[in-house]
Order: structure tokens, then C-alpha cells, then sequence
């Protein structure tokens, strides 16, 4: 939402939007046709129209929805625009969701800017719960996943890494700070890619970050047209329609040029041979006539970039988290310092002294 608009602007906007809707949604949609009420989960009084939203102008999102766990517990209902949505905060209720109830949550809820990304190719992040998405799973999880696959991947790993900690060298011998977090972000990417697609690195992988980034500032479904789901003008206003559609465009162009030289590789006559990847599996598994799915290739497009983009970003934010944490911690630091240079010293790899 802050990628896209002002909060204020949002709260000015959004009486705009949605009131001649308010009051068809607060007659019909916790009422059942029955007349009976929903026993709906607890939470803090809502503005009319906007609902809570006003509460994420306070502070960090994380620490708002903390305080507000405390105030009405575990288990509480909040209302961004027209979406209703559920807070889990406790372990007892987090179990509930993803182990008790599992199969009643698998399915993720589709907004505007998610089917406009998608276009009926879920991939494997959006797809509906059911034979199609596990059988998918089962592929990923075996051809990139699995113990084997993912030792098979650490000559890649420790390429990058060696090439991660010299960029933050020759970045520390300047006179400026280091810009871990961009470093972090190429390191994952790189590594990430070449785990997916073989050897080589991804071409144009500056833009790819940027159009991530860009992406996840508007995907975690708190644009307008997500916020107003059944606002025409919502969609008119918003420039976030017109960013997906780009990324799409442009991101699909990536996973276009992949696709095609694994196929030109994989042609007949090609003496190179190589081992085989995770997106020689999934063009191979396209080919089969007997596979109990079929994928087309834009669904293709779409698991690589659900594995490129779900690798990516989680991977780097945890990272970046970690390292903040270990500057606020300076005891913290000294001892994975210290804990680092004991495992490098028994892998018979030289160390390197502490900086102030």
C-alpha cells in the first residue's frame, strides 16, 4: 500500500470508493440468508468504510498487530477496506490454521492483482488445493528439494558466497558504508537461479530485482483494487493494474528466453550434455502424453517464477533480519564470529580477523 499510495491519501480516497457499498456490506455480508448472526472472532471497533486500516498508520504493521493480540486475544477479526480478515497471533490458534484445519486454509484467496498476474496459470504459490497442486508440489519438492538436490547444489552455494564475501571486502575498503542488503539480495538471486536453471546465471538479473521488488510492494494484496475488490473506480485510480500488467510483461520475457534454450539445448543433434535441471524436468514432464497433469507453458512460466520469486525474497529478508539483529547485539556478534572462524578452522579454510 505505501509502494502505491499515501496513507492519507488512502484514507481520503477511500469514503470515495466504497460508501455506497457500506451499507449493502454490513447488512448482507456477516448476516447469513438463514438471518442467524456468524459467531465471528473478536477485534476492535471499525471505521465505516475503511474499517481498520487507520490502526497501520500507528506503527510498524507487526508490532500494531501485537498490540492489538493483547488487547483482544489470540484469535481476532480486522476489516482492511471490504476484506475481512482473521489474525492468528498464538501457537494454539496457528495450529488450528495450519495443522487442525489445514486442508479448510490450503487454498489462498485470490484478489484483483493476483488473477490479473495469474491469468488462470496459478503455478504452485496460488494454485487451488487438490491433485493438480500436489502432484506439482511432489515435482518440486524431488527435483529440487530433496536431500540429493540440494547437496548436489552446495559447489553453487559456495561459489557465491566466496564471491559475496569478496564484494563486501572490496565494498569495506572504501571510505562509504556497504550496502549489505543489495549484496544479500545478488547473492541469493545468483544462487538461487543457477540451483534452478543449471549453471549459468540469470542475464538480466538487476532488472529481475527490481521488478521483484516493485512486485512484492504490490502482490501482498494491499493495493486498492485488493482493498475494494468490487470497486470499478478502484481499478480506474490505481496505478498498481498497469504495474502488474509491466512486470508481467517484462518478467515473462525472462522466463521466455530460459525456456527456450533449454529447449534448444535439449534438441536433437545438441552434443553438449548436461545434467539434467528443474526446468529440463518441467519441459519434460510437458512432453509426456500419459502425465496426469497437464502443463502448459505459461504455467511453466509461472512455477519458475514462484520458486525464483518465494526463494528470492524470503531467503534475503531473513538474512538481512539476522544481521540487523546481530548489530543491535554486539555479544550475539562476537559469538557467531567466533562460532564461524572454529568451523572454518576445522574445514582447514584460512580465517580472517575481526573489524571494529
Amino acid at each position: 500500500m505505501a509502494a502505491e499510495l499515501p496513507l492519507y491519501l488512502l484514507l481520503l480516497l477511500a469514503p470515495l470508493l466504497a460508501a455506497p457499498l457500506f451499507l449493502l456490506l454490513v447488512t448482507t455480508r456477516w448476516t447469513p440468508r438463514g438471518g442467524a448472526r456468524l459467531r465471528l472472532p473478536p477485534g476492535p471497533w471499525a471505521l465505516p468504510v475503511i474499517g481498520h486500516l487507520h490502526l497501520l498508520a500507528r506503527s510498524l504493521p507487526h508490532r500494531v498487530m501485537r498490540d492489538l493480540a493483547r488487547r483482544h486475544g489470540p484469535l481476532m477479526l480486522l476489516r482492511f477496506g471490504e476484506v475481512p480478515v482473521v489474525v492468528a497471533s498464538s501457537p494454539a490458534a496457528a495450529r488450528e490454521v495450519m495443522r487442525t484445519h489445514d486442508a479448510a486454509f490450503a487454498s489462498r484467496p485470490i484478489g484483483p492483482m493476483s488473477r490479473l498476474w495469474f491469468q488462470g496459470a496459478e503455478g504452485i504459490l496460488f494454485a487451488p488445493y487438490g491433485d493438480d497442486w500436489r502432484q506439482l508440489r511432489r515435482v518440486c519438492t524431488q527435483e529440487l528439494l530433496s536431500a540429493r538436490r540440494v547437496q548436489s547444489f552446495r559447489p553453487v552455494r559456495e561459489d557465491e558466497l566466496r564471491l559475496l564475501l569478496r564484494s563486501v571486502a572490496s565494498a569495506a575498503a572504501g571510505a562509504g558504508p556497504v550496502n549489505l542488503t543489495a549484496l544479500i539480495s545478488t547473492y541469493i538471486a545468483d544462487s538461487t537461479v543457477r540451483a534452478i536453471i543449471g549453471s549459468r546465471r540469470l542475464k538480466d538479473r538487476d532488472a529481475y530485482l527490481r521488478m521483484l521488488k516493485g512486485l512484492f510492494g504490490i502482490m501482498p494484496g494491499m493495493s486498492l483494487p485488493d482493498l475494494f475488490p468490487s470497486s470499478r473506480l478502484a481499478m480506474l485510480v490505481s496505478r498498481a493494474p498497469a504495474r502488474i500488467k509491466a512486470y508481467r510483461r517484462s518478467m515473462r520475457q525472462i522466463m521466455d528466453g530460459i525456456i527456450q534454450e533449454h529447449r534448444d539445448r535439449a534438441a536433437p543433434g545438441d552434443a553438449e550434455e548436461e545434467e539434467e535441471d528443474f526446468v529440463d524436468v518441467l519441459l519434460r514432464l510437458q512432453k509426456e502424453v500419459d502425465s496426469q497433469f497437464p502443463l502448459t507453458t505459461e504455467n511453466i512460466k509461472t512455477v519458475m517464477l514462484d520458486i525464483f520469486g518465494a526463494s528470492t525474497e524470503t531467503s534475503a529478508t531473513t538474512l538481512d533480519w539476522a544481521m540487523a539483529e546481530l548489530l543491535r547485539n554486539p555479544g550475539a556478534m562476537e559469538k557467531a564470529q567466533h562460532e564461524v572462524r572454529e568451523a572454518l578452522a576445522a574445514a582447514g579454510h584460512s580465517t580472517v580477523a575481526g573489524t571494529a
